[in-house]
Parts: structure tokens; sequence; C-alpha cells
């Protein structure tokens, strides 16, 4: 909007322009914010199904625990870095300076609370537990304090509620698993696909609001 188009508007259309622009910027930080949980719903999905399915094999490899250590890092740096080009073509929209390095930092430190919080729920589990569902639970506690900080970033009610279901709901579901005889193989598969279809679905929502 130009200067000389601002001064031809009379005052209540510039506030009603603005107004709209405002209205903007929240719907594409949405859209931008649900693909981000949609991308990352395929790294969720990809590392306790790739944990169970490589696991029975490498541990009897020489090598194996050292590539059993990594082998979550992939997934995770694929994600970060997709999504990373999705909120620098977000910040271009916007007519923002790229925070590409930033995001690269607010994913490391993610990571960082996230084997905080699983060393925890581990820990309250006790040794014998199902290390699957246990990862389970810790994800469902994470994509709820994942609502709760996002919500105070944005200042936006559509971050909180879905992120608090959809946290509570990944939690509830692998306490379900739990109780039912898996095998590791399987408790690895059904609590990947249950945390990846609860991000993307939460995603798919919360992108609809752009």
């Amino acid at each position: 909007m130009t200067e000389e188009t601002t001064d031809d508007l009379p005052p209540i259309e510039a506030v009603q322009a603005l107004t709209e622009i405002e209205g903007y910027d929240e719907k594409l930080t949405a859209r931008t914010f649900g693909l981000t949980l949609m991308v990352f719903a395929f790294a969720i999905a990809a590392i306790p199904i790739s944990y169970a399915a490589a696991d029975p094999w490498l541990t009897a490899h020489e090598y194996g625990s050292v590539v059993l250590s990594v082998l979550w890092l992939p997934w995770i740096a694929a994600a970060v870095a997709v999504t990373s080009a999705i909120w620098t073509t977000h910040s271009i929209s916007l007519g923002r300076n790229s925070t590409t390095g930033n995001d690269w930092l607010l994913g490391a430190g993610f990571t960082i609370v996230f084997f905080l919080i699983a060393t925890a729920v581990l820990a309250a589990l006790g040794s014998s537990s199902n290390i699957f569902i246990a990862m389970g639970i810790s994800g469902g506690l994470f994509t709820v304090l994942l609502g709760v900080v996002f919500s105070r970033i944005y200042r936006a009610k559509w971050v909180l509620l879905p992120l608090v279901v959809a946290g509570t709901g990944i939690v509830l579901g692998n306490i379900f698993l739990s109780t039912v005889d898996l095998m590791p193989i399987g408790a690895g598969f059904t609590t990947g696909f249950l945390q990846g279809a609860a991000y993307f679905i939460t995603g798919w929502v919360i992108s609809m609001r752009g």
C-alpha cells in the first residue's frame, strides 16, 4: 500500500485495510505452523518405527549401538530443514527478515527439552517399562508443552487447544497401549503411527484456520 493510496483512503477504510492486513498475518502464521506440524508428523512417526525395525539386527553388529544412538537424528534434521524453509518463505511473504538460524536453535532447544522429559518419564515408569510406550508418553507431554509455549509466543488460542488435545490423546493412547500385550516391534509401529497421525491431523486442523 503506497503513501498516495493511503492518502486517498478515508480514515474508516484505512483502518479496515490495516485490520485485513493483520488478519492475513495471523492466517498465514497459522497455516505455516500447521504445515510444520504435518511435516514433523512423518519424522515423529518414523523414529519409533525405524527403531523397532532396526533394533533386532543392529544390536547384533559391533557398531549397532552407535547407529541406534543417532538413528533419530536424520529424521529430526530433515524435518527441521524442511520447516526452516517453510518459515523462511513465511517471513518473506510478510516482508520480514529470515530467521532460519533461530529456527535451527529453537529446534535444538526443543530436542534437549524432549530428552529431559523422556528421562523423567523413564525414571517414573521404571526400567521394566516398554521403551516405545515411555517415549510415546514423553512425546504427548512434550506436545502439551509446545501448545503452552507457542500460544504465548503467538498470543493465539488456535495453538493451545489443538496441541493440548493432541498431546493428551497421545499420552492416553500410549497408556492404553501399555495395557496391551505387544511385542517391542509392534509397540514401536503402533505408537509411531499414533503420534504421527495425531500431529498430522492437528496440523491440518490448524492450517484450516488459514
